[in-house]
C-alpha cells in the first residue's frame, strides 16, 4: 500500500508541479530578455511577480489537491483503501507546501536568466539533495515515521529557496555595480 499510495500521490503532485514549472520558464525567459537588453533593475520586478504567481498557483492547486485528494487517489488505486489513506497522508504534506518548491524553482529561473547556471545547480544539489540525505541520517533516525520523512521535502525547499534568494541578491548587486560602471564610462566618453 505504501508504494502504490506514494506513486498515486506523486502523479497528482506532478500536475501541480507542471503548472508551477511554467512560471520557472517565464522567469527564465523574461529575465534573460531584460538581462540581454541591459535592464538589470527589471529582474527584481520579474522575480517578485513570478514568486507571487507561483505562490498563488501552488496554494490554489495544492488546496484543490487536498480537497479532492482522496477521490483523485481512488482513480489510481480504486481497490485499496489503505493505499489511498497513505497516499493522502503524503498529499497533505506535499500539497500544502508545494508552493515552496515553486518559489525555489522561480529563483533558479531568474538566476539562469541572468547568466548564472552553475551556481543554482550547486545550490539545488546541496539543498534539495544533500540536505535530504542529511535529514534522513539525522532527523529521520530520531523519529522514523513517514511524516518526518515527507517533511524533508518542504524543509529542503524552504532552505534551498532562501539560499537561492541570497544568491540572487549577490548577483543582482553585482549586476547593478556593473551597470553603474558602464554608465560612468559612457559619461566620460
Amino acid at each position: 500500500p505504501y508504494t502504490s499510495g506514494s506513486a498515486a500521490s506523486s502523479n497528482i503532485e506532478t500536475f501541480i508541479n507542471m503548472s508551477m514549472n511554467s512560471l520557472y520558464h517565464a522567469a527564465l525567459n523574461f529575465t534573460g530578455q531584460n538581462y540581454a537588453a541591459g535592464e538589470y533593475k527589471r529582474t527584481k520586478k520579474i522575480l517578485g511577480q513570478c514568486v507571487a504567481c507561483v505562490t498563488v498557483v501552488g496554494v490554489v492547486l495544492g488546496a484543490i489537491g487536498l480537497v479532492f485528494g482522496e477521490s483523485l487517489l481512488r482513480i489510481y488505486i480504486p481497490k485499496d483503501p489503505e493505499a489511498v489513506a497513505f497516499g493522502y497522508r503524503r498529499l497533505v504534506i506535499i500539497c500544502s507546501t508545494y508552493f515552496l518548491c515553486g518559489i525555489m524553482d522561480t529563483h533558479v529561473g531568474v538566476l539562469r536568466g541572468m547568466g548564472y547556471s552553475i551556481m543554482p545547480m550547486i545550490v539545488s544539489l546541496t539543498g534539495a539533495c544533500a540536505l535530504r540525505v542529511v535529514w534522513i541520517l539525522t532527523v529521520f533516525q530520531m523519529n522514523r515515521t513517514l511524516f518526518i520523512l515527507f517533511l524533508s521535502y518542504p524543509v529542503t525547499w524552504a532552505v534551498t529557496a532562501a539560499a537561492h534568494f541570497v544568491c540572487y541578491l549577490i548577483v543582482h548587486h553585482k549586476m547593478m555595480e556593473k551597470a553603474k560602471a558602464e554608465q560612468a564610462e559612457a559619461a566620460k566618453a
